[in-house]
């Protein structure tokens, strides 16, 4: 396992994402997550003030006792209270989140890859930043937002080709150790 590439900074603006979610488990997430992207995928256009170039959120709230958790996946929008309800009138059953601003974030990222190969790249990236950078870091995880990580799917246009290119960060919420 490899050392992440872990660049800590405190939020200047908020990260506002406007999208949908579904309540599932461990059990049912493999077949309920399909099901929230065609959901996503079919009002993903019409979100208003909707940030370019896109920036695709994937959050999993904290587990309840009963091991049930929201799964929640939207796109970034421009920040603030107007434009988030704008987007949010944009189609029926969408739900904002935001990471508001001085959040104190981990941002690590991590390389895409084959889509085979992604599940596994972002659960090691995950294990090396709970198990190896944390516990030396000076930091603590933070849930005080009910999630603890964010993964940011960045979709840029090549330069010379018409492809999309994918990079993948994931965002971890952290705050300062208790001495």
């Amino acid at each position: 396992m490899s050392k992440p590439e872990v660049k800590v900074e405190r939020l200047q603006l908020p990260r506002a994402f406007v999208g949908c979610s579904v309540q599932t488990s461990e059990k049912d997430m493999f077949a309920d997550a399909p099901k929230l992207a065609k959901r996503l995928g079919a009002v993903k256009e019409k979100v208003r003030e909707r940030k370019m170039p896109v920036v695709t959120a994937v959050i999993s709230d904290e587990p309840a006792e009963d091991g049930s958790y929201r799964y929640f996946t939207g796109d970034e929008v421009e920040p603030g209270a107007e434009p988030v309800r704008r987007a949010l009138a944009s189609a029926e059953g969408l739900e904002a989140t935001e990471v508001p601003a001085g959040t104190l974030v981990a941002l690590v990222p991590v390389r895409v890859g084959t889509q085979a190969t992604l599940p596994l790249r972002i659960a090691s990236a995950r294990r090396a930043f709970y198990e190896d950078w944390l516990p030396k870091s000076g930091y603590g995880s933070s849930a005080a937002l009910g999630f603890r990580d964010v993964e940011l799917y960045h979709y840029r246009k090549r330069r010379f080709r018409r492809a999309t290119k994918m990079v993948l960060e994931l965002m971890f919420l952290i705050e300062p150790a208790e001495a």
